[in-house]
């Protein structure tokens, strides 16, 4: 029998007669569960709902203190008479520094952000210097020197128009930039503030003299609120983003003890014989005595098995924790820390998770298996269903499920006792590796006082436990055992379907009476029953195999953690430096398209999506009116060409949507009639606001613009509150404000989907109070200085509404404006775009598997290897499907807010299709992973000849596999993107029956004596994902061509001459009752 080192987990036994029954089992359960746990009080529910902790908390005092120090120091003398009237920048540029952001994050963020300042500034002080001179050639005398923004400039329409069109273009660079390069968003929204107040201005300067001044105090203004940001973000609670992955670390490795035990409880409920729907009579009689019954609503669920429902939502949250990861650890290898493991371990660790995540994906997998075997023989029907189906065919459906479930008994134990060690070696590594503190061990004194002191010392002898020196090796023994193991369970899985082989005695005698029922007791020559023993003989080998693959891994990684404790990297910190290589790819890729997080693109977190770049292929095309250039003159006028192609971009209408909507507002501050009140009212933030607030759809615009005015109404109150709780005393006001954004920063941190809405909340309450303690630190009359009338803070606060909720109007207004930009038509390009990656990924793993077998994948340690290059690709575009799928789920939740002309939105169309996609994902990643089995060197000499080796040669002599989905998947791409109809009578490419044609060649190849090997149940699993891939691939294409149609040629073709004839006879007919 297998046994656990956990003692407290038992496994459940089988019914027999030596051991208790199911309802014995439940009264112990029930009789060790005691009392009932005291509810929790008010408070404490409130806690836990919260989520908050103290790195939370942290975080909060963080994103609170850059406002706070920002107007504090402004209330220095010296401060307020160097910044006089834009004073209050400097907390903004604070609060939008985002100090909370970790270490690498946000020097990568601040180096960007000074950049593009720097930038503003040089294009404000050309675009100023256009617009002075513009002032000087159009008027008959020098203008006398005055304040800039006094009013005593004579209005000139010529310096107005020069501005105006500088603003204009400056915004639609800047926001096409932002289109192309979702990573720049905040440096964009910078350079945006800076242009937009420097040219709000730049008609009321009569020299260049006051416009240097004027960009020279912005400048400094926005580079005191980036320093006081960095100052908070390096030395106040300081966090870096390798602190960050090495919680997601621990996470992660708890989230695969999760899904272990998820898969095993799932694996047992296979055990019971209504593991899917009951066949159920008359009476409602149930064998099992449950109360589960199906309804007529439930019928056409997929699965009422709520243990695999468990099991795929742990997958899922492994998956998205895994996207999160991937985009972390490129920062995490280029960052300065003093600590233990330098960027290769880190490399190295997720590459380990990775390995566990395959096959623990595989695993859940059999969910999807068992799903269609039940489907096969009508275990999910109804009642209804059920009773037309005759007698003889019921009787074969239960028999089956009871075979199955007494296959699913005897793998029990086994597989107890395996999942039992991956979760104790990951519990290991947790300890290992450090993510987790380790348990302190009670004392000697202590344990020999005990009332059971010298038993418990007895007990620890010679028990080997998580966290204890080389565990790894007791964790191997236990997956060797495992897989010697699984050996004796085969051999008796064939002698109870007539299949003699010699089988090892097992430990437990009990193991060789595995109560299977016999299809015959001699071998059969029947065909259906020979492909079913085939076919349960291939699940049972797809389990093994992937159980102790999984188990392999976390070995791994075991293995990983106790090499970096014996090389004594986890005794002692260390100053760590990124390498040279890496901060050389660092600054040549940080430009480039690539994909961008929540915390790099805001408005796509607000959206519900994530930017994701899909590769250069997906968007170039080639020109079917040009050949390629093979001279310079065309090589010019190909880049001449360029410019055209990128003003028609996606991009470029969207920058010019900005540019219009800034302009719509900025347009009263450039007219004569109007310019003074565009200034006494500040207006400028409403441009400002359209610059941040503008999105890319019109679902999150919707979204957006409800959410800011919510947020700025919560300011405006806000601010309220903070003024006269104190009757407007500066230290007791900033100690308010510090609170209430305090308390924002929760929902910053907490929900990243509000990013926006909560920042622009932050903003206009330091614009509120900033404004305030500026006119009582500088007086009414500094204040004044620029032409804007003091107003006090109860008629400020509603202004400022006022101002933000007309900005945010007109950003909402050129969403729709020509045409909109519908989060739906975003939606299904973002689809078709992970359809692409999907064939990507195929292409990539068909490749794979034939470097493979021809054993030509080379020296994996060696970057210039065809196998190294392979590993590397696949997991560029795994990680980039995961990532574009969790994006479409939360995207297609957002169509919701879109509003809805015409027809209903086909939302559980494109949820079918999305869940599809990621299925078939899964399947491809399991063929890579599986297929490693089939490595080998063909430079081996003749004697050293193994069944693998044959195996190969003979797949190789054969094609195995084929192009045949990635052209299917390209054209189902392309159909969506374009909401183009596919092509007609397009069928799903057939399922590749290898193991047919490998018989064929060799009828001993794939015999049953074979089933010990490991590349043998590599086979059976390849067998099941490649058929699991096929069936998708139908359902794929059957959902697309429902979506966007097929092309019809039904009325033009010959061989439907007939169907035309019937047409018109109807036609006919109709006419003639007509009449």
């Amino acid at each position: 029998m297998a046994t656990s080192n956990n003692q407290t987990m038992q496994s459940p036994s089988r019914p027999s007669q030596d051991s208790p029954s199911e309802d014995a089992a439940k009264d112990e359960k029930l009789l060790d569960k005691g009392p009932p746990d005291k509810r929790p009080s008010l408070p404490s529910r409130i806690w836990m709902a919260s989520g908050l902790n103290l790195a939370i908390l942290k975080m909060m005092v963080k994103g609170a203190l850059p406002p706070t120090i920002a107007l504090a120091i402004y209330q220095s003398n010296p401060v307020a008479k160097e910044f006089t009237t834009i004073g209050y920048l400097i907390a903004i540029e604070s609060v939008l520094s985002f100090a909370i952001l970790p270490r690498a994050k946000f020097i990568q963020t601040m180096l960007l952000n000074t950049i593009a300042v720097c930038f503003g500034a040089a294009v404000a002080l050309l675009g100023i210097y256009c617009s002075v001179q513009a002032r000087l050639h159009t008027t008959p005398h020098k203008p006398q020197a005055a304040s800039p923004a006094s009013g005593g400039i004579e209005y000139n329409s010529s310096d107005s128009a020069v501005s105006a069109i500088w603003l204009f273009f400056s915004i639609f660079f800047a926001n096409t930039v932002r289109a192309s390069r979702p990573q720049l968003q905040f440096p964009v929204i910078m350079y945006s503030i800076f242009t937009d107040v420097a040219f709000t201005y730049s008609p009321t300067f009569p020299t260049m003299a006051y416009g240097i001044s004027f960009v020279k105090r912005l400048m400094e203004a926005f580079l005191t609120g980036f320093a006081i940001a960095t100052g908070v973000s390096l030395f106040i609670f300081p966090t870096s983003v390798r602190d960050t992955f090495f919680k997601q670390s621990a996470g992660y490795i708890g989230a695969l003890q999760g899904a272990l035990k998820a898969q095993i409880s799932y694996l047992q409920s296979l055990e019971k014989e209504d593991m899917f729907r009951p066949w159920q009579t008359l009476d409602n009689g149930n064998p099992e005595g449950e109360t589960r019954k199906p309804t007529t609503e439930n019928a056409t669920e997929p699965l009422i098995n709520s243990e695999a429902q468990k099991l795929k939502a742990a997958i899922a949250g492994i998956g998205e924790l895994h996207g999160k990861m991937h985009a972390d650890l490129s920062f995490a290898k280029r960052e300065t820390a003093w600590g233990k493991l330098d960027a290769s371990d880190i490399d190295e660790m997720f590459n380990l998770f990775q390995q566990i995540l395959f096959p623990l994906t595989g695993m859940s997998s059999a969910a999807d298996v068992f799903q269609r075997v039940a489907e096969r023989w009508g275990w999910t029907e109804t009642k209804g269903n059920a009773l037309h189906r005759s007698l003889s065919a019921k009787e074969h459906a239960d028999e089956a499920r009871l075979q199955w479930n007494d296959i699913m008994r005897s793998l029990h134990d086994p597989f107890q006792a395996m999942m039992e060690a991956m979760v104790e070696g990951l519990q290991h590594s947790l300890y290992a590796l450090e993510l987790v503190k380790m348990p302190k061990k009670p004392k000697t004194d202590e344990r020999i006082n005990g009332s059971h002191g010298l038993n418990d010392i007895e007990a620890d002898a010679g028990v080997v436990k998580p966290g204890d020196p080389r565990y790894s090796v007791h964790l191997a023994k236990q997956v060797d055992h495992f897989y010697e193991q699984r050996k004796s369970t085969l051999a008796v899985f064939c002698q109870q379907r007539g299949i003699n082989l010699d089988a090892h005695k097992l430990e437990n005698p009990s193991e060789s009476d595995m109560r299977i029922r016999l299809e015959s007791t001699n071998p059969t020559n029947d065909a259906e029953v020979h492909k079913r023993n085939k076919r349960q003989l291939f699940l049972v080998l797809y389990m093994q195999f992937l159980l102790w693959s999984t188990g392999q891994s976390v070995l791994h990684l075991a293995q990983f953690a106790d090499r970096k404790a014996e090389e004594g990297l986890m005794k002692k910190r260390r100053l760590i430096f990124p390498g040279t290589r890496i901060l050389k790819k660092w600054a040549a890729n940080a430009l480039k398209a690539k994909d961008a997080n929540a915390e790099q693109a805001p408005d796509s977190a607000e959206s519900g999506g994530t930017a994701v770049y899909s590769g250069q292929s997906f968007h170039t095309r080639k020109d079917p009116e040009h050949l390629p250039a093979t001279n310079t003159w065309q090589r010019v006028g190909n880049g001449i060409r360029m410019t055209s192609k990128v003003l028609g971009s996606a991009e470029s209408a969207f920058g010019l949507r900005v540019a219009c909507a800034t302009l719509s507002i900025g347009i009263v501050n450039y007219l004569e009639v109007s310019h003074t009140f565009f200034l006494e009212q500040r207006l400028v933030w409403g441009m400002i606001m359209v610059s941040i607030g503008m999105t890319t759809t019109a679902g999150s615009g919707v979204f957006g613009f409800l959410g800011r005015i919510a947020g700025t109404t919560i300011a405006m109150c806000a601010s309220l509150v903070c003024w006269y709780i104190v009757d407007g005393h500066s230290a007791g006001v900033l100690v308010f404000l510090c609170v209430f954004v305090f308390i924002e920063t929760y929902f910053l941190i907490k929900y990243p989907r509000f990013t926006i809405i909560t920042l622009i909340s932050i903003v206009s309450q330091v614009l509120i109070i900033g404004y305030e303690l500026e006119v009582k630190m500088v007086g009414r009359k500094v204040a004044t200085s620029n032409g804007q009338p003091y107003y006090p803070i109860y008629e400020l606060a509603p202004y400022r509404l006022a101002c933000v909720s007309g900005g945010m109007f007109v950003a909402f207004i050129w969403t729709f404006f020509p045409y909109p930009l519908t989060a739906r038509s975003k939606l299904r390009k973002d689809l078709g775009a992970s359809i692409y990656l999907l064939a990507n990924f195929y292409s990539v793993v068909h490749t794979t598997i034939g470097v493979r077998i021809k054993g030509t994948e080379g020296d994996l340690t060696s970057k210039t290897s065809p196998g190294r290059k392979l590993a590397k690709a696949r997991h560029k575009v795994f990680v980039k499907e995961l990532t574009l799928l969790a994006s479409l789920r939360q995207h297609s939740a957002f169509t919701a807010w879109e509003p809805t002309l015409g027809g209903k939105f086909p939302k559980q169309q494109y949820d079918v299709i999305i869940q599809e996609v990621s299925n078939i994902l899964n399947y491809l990643a399991l063929v890579s992973y599986t297929s490693r089995a089939f490595s080998h060197d063909p430079t081996d000499s003749p004697d050293k000849e193994s069944w693998i080796q044959d195996f190969s040669r003979l797949v190789g002599s054969i094609q195995a596999t084929s192009q045949e989905i990635t052209s299917t998947l390209a054209l189902l791409s392309a159909a969506v993107t374009n909401g183009h109809p596919l092509p007609p009578y397009l069928k799903k490419p057939e399922s590749y029956q290898l193991s047919a044609k490998l018989e064929a060649l060799d009828s001993d190849i794939l015999s049953v004596k074979h089933i010990a090997e490991p590349g043998y149940s590599a086979f059976a699993v390849m067998q099941i994902a490649s058929s699991l891939v096929s069936d998708d691939m139908g359902k794929l294409i059957d959902n697309v061509k429902a979506l966007v149609g097929e092309v019809d040629f039904s009325f033009h073709a010959i061989s439907t001459a007939q169907d035309s004839a019937e047409a018109l006879l109807l036609k006919d007919t109709l006419k003639g009752k007509k009449e």
